[in-house]
Order: structure tokens, then C-alpha cells, then sequence
């Protein structure tokens, strides 16, 4: 598709307006379509995981799956996803993001829609395992995007805009899948969800370009973002070895295992919540389905807060020190009251709880993803980076489901499992306090 692509949405602006100010805010420049476009991915992609824990009683019900069994297949989807985030991040450094987003939407896109055609335990592991492989791709390319195209002032906030995606989307999938569940049935569910993709990867592929190379973006706007960023060529030559020197530091090591801690509560949620409010808290399915979206939907606005107070609040010095942290360790720590879920009766006071504690997880690992930006100096390397720290996220996100599945099975409660996961959120702020404190330089990058 041409690059000349007539779309001049950053210049709709009022003929009288400062240039200069309308390009200095991520809100009224092109900036903000680019974020929008991140934004969208990340929604489409947790849409697409969301489906099968909301409709999982469902599917249970007519293939007579037990909760270890179903969690087998909750966790099928993170094994792929973990083998495929360093390939996809590597890719991305040097093919372009561009090419990569286009390819792996349009994979995932397909194993969603033939998701809901399977007719056996070995025919849905076998899409939940190629939608894995797929949808490992938007952490990695999507923070290649924001050091593109976002300067260090802007950092923070544009990474809290695409990862708010990841709690809109199941906020509004959640009811949504839930009333195509009872209404048409959980297989067509899979199928108008997985067509989502290809509406992305249309305007994907038409609109986005690096800031160099796309023409619906202003000449002041286009100069802006050379002065204030590293945007480079799309397909750059990282240094030789970047993995391996990356995974040979304390600070990479103590960003994964941050990463991994908190991921573990937010994929607790996104897996089990509706299950655990159908059989521990005996709701519907429709009923579970809108009390799941309402902590998703509160977790937006509060992410995008946290992501614009950390740049408002920090200089650029700081920022390259990962001064970023202190914001990082107190979400954490709100997070940790995912230990009394259990101990709350009124739904009303549960609602409140959960909400306070994923809308915090959402702050903290938006937080950590721009946090392990800010400490990578060389912005060839960015890609990789990410890769590894989602990495560690999926590592321990692979266990959620097996490891729930199973207390579930053999206890009859997720009460334990709430307990191990505020047990890794107060673990993970001591790793972040302790172990991320020196940045991710090197001899021959640029400082």
C-alpha cells in the first residue's frame, strides 16, 4: 500500500494554532493516532484472551473438562507466547515493526477465529498454541513504536496507553463475550472477536510508517520527533550479542523477575476471575461477565494518570537513572491487597477490592515496561529488551492457570491461590528496589 497515503488528521488543528505547541502535546499531534494504533492491538489482543475464560464454564460444561484440565488450556496459550516474545522482539530490531505487527496480527487473528470450530481438546490446544505464537508480538514491537516515535517526556505516558489496552479490552470483552455466550453460543464468540484483527492489521499496514518516511505526518511535527527522539530506520543492526549481554546484567535480571511476580496477579484475573465469581461467588455467567469489566474499566484511566504523573514528575537525568521506580514499588504494594479477596462477603466491597488491586497492577507493569525503556540506552536494543522482560512475565504467567486449575481441583477454593499471588506482588517490590538500579549502558552505545 502507498505510503502517500492522504491522512492528514495531524493537521486538522485550527490555522491560527502554535505549530510548535500543537506538535509538543502527544494529544493534539500525530503522535496521538500512532498511540491510538498501539492501543487498539494491545485491546484486540486481550480480547481475544479474555474469550475463553469467560466462556470457559461453558465449554467445561458441554465437553465435561474439570478445572485442571481447562487450565491446561489456559496455560497452552503462554507456552507459545514464551517461545515466540524473543524471536518476535529480535525480528522487530531488524525487520522493522511494521512488517512484524502486520504478520502476527494476521496470525493470531486466524487461531481465534478457528478456536471456535474446534470439536476436541487436541483442536483447541492447537489454536490456543498458534494465538500464543501470535499475540507475543505486541509487547516487543509496541515499545519499539513508543522510542520511534515518542520522546523521553512523553515515554511513560505513551507506554500506559497501549498497556491500557489490556484492561479495556477485557472490560468491555468481558460482558460482551458473556452476552454471545448465553445469546448465540461460545463458538461464535471466538469467531466475531478473531475478525477483529484484520480491521488492524488494514490500518496498520496503510497508515503506519517511522516518523522519517510517513507523509500524513507535518514537516514540524516530523522534525520535532528527530530532535527529541531516537527514531531511526526501521530495520537497524542492534549490536552483535544483545541478548546474551543483556541477560549477563542484575538490572535485566531484576526487571524479568519483577515483571514475572506482577504478571502472575494479572493473569490470575484475566483466567480465573469469571470462573471464580461463577462457582465461589454463584453468579451468571452474564452477571460475572460485567462485574469482570468493571476493574478493567477503572484500570485505564488510573494507568494513563500514573504513566503521565511519572514523566511530569521526573527530569530526563532521572528518568535515564530509572528514578521511575519509586512510583513502580508503591502500585506494587497497592496491588498486594489481592491477599484479602477471600476474606470480603459483600460483592460490593469485593468489587472494590479487586478493582483497587488490578487497576494497580495495570499501573505497575506499564510502570516497569517504561521503566526497563528508560534504562536501555541504546535504542537498538529496545525490542530485545522488552522481549526478555515479557519473557519473564509469561514464564510465571504460563503457571497461572495449572497452578489454580489445580488448588481449585484439590482444595475445592481459590483461596490459595489469591494468597501466593499477593506472596509474589511483596516479592517483586524488593526485587525492584534492590535489583534495578544501575542502567542497561554499554561501552560502545550511546549515553
Amino acid at each position: 500500500m502507498s505510503s502517500g497515503a492522504n491522512f492528514s488528521l495531524a493537521a486538522s488543528q485550527p490555522a491560527e494554532a502554535d505549530p510548535n505547541a500543537r506538535v509538543g502535546s502527544l494529544w493534539t499531534s500525530g503522535r496521538f493516532y500512532v498511540a491510538a494504533l498501539l492501543f487498539l492491538n494491545m485491546f484486540i489482543n486481550f480480547t481475544d484472551r479474555i474469550n475463553l475464560s469467560v466462556g470457559a464454564p461453558a465449554i467445561a460444561s458441554d465437553f465435561g473438562w474439570h478445572p485442571g484440565k481447562m487450565g491446561l488450556l489456559f496455560s497452552s496459550y503462554q507456552w507459545t507466547y514464551i517461545l515466540f516474545l524473543l524471536l518476535w522482539g529480535w525480528m522487530a530490531d531488524r525487520l522493522g515493526t511494521r512488517l512484524i505487527n502486520g504478520i502476527s496480527v494476521t496470525i493470531w487473528s486466524v487461531a481465534g477465529i478457528l478456536t471456535g470450530a474446534a470439536t476436541t481438546f487436541g483442536g483447541m490446544l492447537t489454536t490456543r498454541l498458534a494465538l500464543g505464537a501470535g499475540e507475543a508480538a505486541s509487547f516487543p514491537t509496541s515499545s519499539k513504536v513508543v522510542r520511534q516515535w515518542f520522546p523521553n517526556s512523553e515515554r511513560g505516558l505513551a507506554t500506559s496507553i497501549f498497556n491500557a489496552g489490556t484492561f479495556a479490552g477485557p472490560a468491555i470483552a468481558a460482558p460482551l463475550v458473556a452476552w454471545l455466550v448465553v445469546k448465540v453460543g461460545w463458538r461464535l464468540s471466538f469467531m466475531v472477536t478473531g475478525g477483529l484483527g484484520f480491521i488492524w492489521v488494514f490500518l496498520w499496514l496503510k497508515f503506519f510508517r517511522i516518523p522519517s518516511h510517513c507523509s500524513w505526518l507535518s514537516g514540524e511535527e516530523r522534525d520535532y520527533i528527530a530532535a527529541h527522539t531516537d527514531s531511526r530506520v526501521e530495520a537497524t543492526n542492534p549490536p552483535k550479542g544483545t541478548m546474551f549481554r543483556l541477560a549477563a546484567r542484575k538490572t535485566m535480571w531484576g526487571l524479568f523477575f519483577t515483571q514475572g511476580c506482577c504478571a502472575y496477579t494479572m493473569l490470575l484475573f484475566l483466567f480465573w476471575l469469571p470462573s471464580y465469581l461463577v462457582q465461589s461467588r454463584h453468579m451468571s455467567i452474564v452477571k460475572a461477565g460485567w462485574f469482570t469489566s468493571v476493574p478493567y474499566i477503572l484500570a485505564v484511566p488510573l494507568g494513563l494518570l500514573v504513566g503521565k504523573l511519572s514523566d511530569n514528575s521526573l527530569k530526563v537525568a532521572d528518568i535515564k537513572r530509572g528514578k521511575r521506580r519509586t512510583l513502580l514499588v508503591v502500585f506494587i504494594l497497592l496491588s498486594g491487597v489481592v491477599l484479602s479477596t477471600n476474606m470480603v462477603a459483600n460483592q460490593f466491597a469485593l468489587l472494590c477490592l479487586i478493582s483497587l488491586s488490578l487497576a494497580s497492577i495495570s499501573s505497575a507493569l506499564s510502570l516497569n515496561i517504561a521503566l526497563t525503556s528508560d534504562l536501555v540506552w541504546n535504542p537498538e536494543m529496545v525490542g530485545t529488551a522488552i522481549g526478555i522482560l515479557i519473557l519473564g512475565g509469561n514464564i510465571f504467567g504460563s503457571l497461572v492457570p495449572i497452578i489454580t486449575g489445580y488448588i481449585v481441583k484439590w482444595t475445592g477454593s481459590f483461596d490459595l491461590a489469591f494468597y501466593l499471588a499477593g506472596l509474589l506482588l511483596f516479592l517483586a517490590a524488593l526485587i525492584s528496589l534492590t535489583m534495578t538500579r544501575t542502567p542497561l549502558n554499554f561501552e560502545d552505545t550511546p549515553t
